[in-house]
């Protein structure tokens, strides 16, 4: 990447670096020029007057732009974040986006970059609509997104969460939520809120245990990280602040916080459940009163009520439908 100390020299060469734009893409075959060119976009503080320059490319861009080069730029127009550029445009390049997107092959590279642009995109309302379900699938590749990540910073807005819930997909939420939750970045404003009601609602009762173990640990994670301090994440972010660190580790101990309530009241279930199976098993044990056959069922006839698949082998064994499989 681009060294600091480079930002003036490009910002002073920011028309030749414009006009260089459409070249390499033309370079595809050239990979060096390609790779040279996402070298400088990637740096902060050369998107800002890169993005219109992407978009615009996009919006033209026909059939046969290279799809490899249109998936690795995409995350650097930074989508509903300046307002240049009319619906129109903005739509065209999204749909020219989504068709490149699906004809790529993946790689760890490719789905960074998809991602990041589907979460960007996924942030302004009207964009939404024109990402079809084969994009969102890409979340639960889960690639490793970068440290300075603009899709996980917006992509965790309320109508975001609310749109991958519409999805019914539990896995893909989860992996939304592995993908968004990240000690680079607080959780969006109206974010918080979008995000404890599916933690209740989708992923509550006692068959979301494993789905549930795994989020508490990604921010068990997350926390340690914060932990580290402002020097220690700067070292690969230098955006971040103390104030960032602060809201971040609030807002991720609320949700582990609400995480844990969730398990401990589906633990709870699954401990009366094995309690009254145990009961239900117990009592079927006990010996028969003779004098009193005619008014009590025979044995058979009560095992045949109870699925044989319930029988406890002990007072916890209904437990291990709780827990994640080793």
């Amino acid at each position: 990447m681009a060294r600091v100390e480079d930002l003036d020299l490009i910002e002073s060469r920011r028309k030749d670096i414009h006009a260089l734009f459409p070249y390499a893409v033309c370079q595809e075959r050239d990979r060096r020029m390609v790779d040279a060119f996402l070298n400088i976009v990637r740096v902060p503080q050369v998107r800002r007057f890169m993005a219109e320059r992407i978009v615009t490319l996009l919006y033209n861009a026909g059939p046969d732009f290279p799809d490899r080069v249109v998936t690795l730029v995409s995350p650097y127009a930074r989508w509903g974040q300046w307002e240049g550029g009319g619906v129109t445009q903005w739509t065209a390049a999204a749909t020219r986006w989504v068709a490149a997107a699906l004809a790529v092959s993946y790689t760890d590279e490719i789905g960074q970059s998809v991602v990041d642009t589907l979460l960007q995109i996924a942030s302004v309302d009207y964009l939404q609509p024109h990402i079809p379900d084969d994009i969102w699938a890409w979340l639960k590749k889960r690639p490793s997104l970068p440290p300075i990540c603009d899709g996980r910073l917006v992509g965790t807005a309320r109508h975001v969460v609310h749109r991958v819930r519409e999805l019914g997909d539990v896995e893909l939420l989860v992996s939304y939520f592995l993908l968004a939750w990240s000690e680079w970045n607080a959780i969006h404003r109206d974010g918080v809120a979008g995000t404890s009601h599916p933690i209740g609602e989708d992923l509550g009762g006692i068959w979301m245990g494993c789905h549930r173990e795994v989020l508490i640990e990604r921010l068990d994670n997350v926390l340690g990280q914060l932990d580290k301090g402002p020097e220690h994440l700067k070292q690969q972010n230098p955006l971040l602040d103390e104030d960032h660190i602060l809201g971040a580790r609030e807002q991720y101990e609320y949700l582990r916080g609400i995480l844990l309530e969730v398990d401990r009241e589906a633990l709870g279930i699954l401990t009366r459940m094995s309690f009254r199976l145990t009961n239900s098993f117990n009592s079927l044990k006990r010996p028969q009163n003779p004098t009193r056959h005619s008014f009590v069922p025979s044995l058979s006839r009560v095992r045949s009520r109870v699925p044989i698949t319930l029988a406890p082998r002990s007072p916890n064994s209904v437990l291990h439908l709780y827990r994640c499989p080793i």
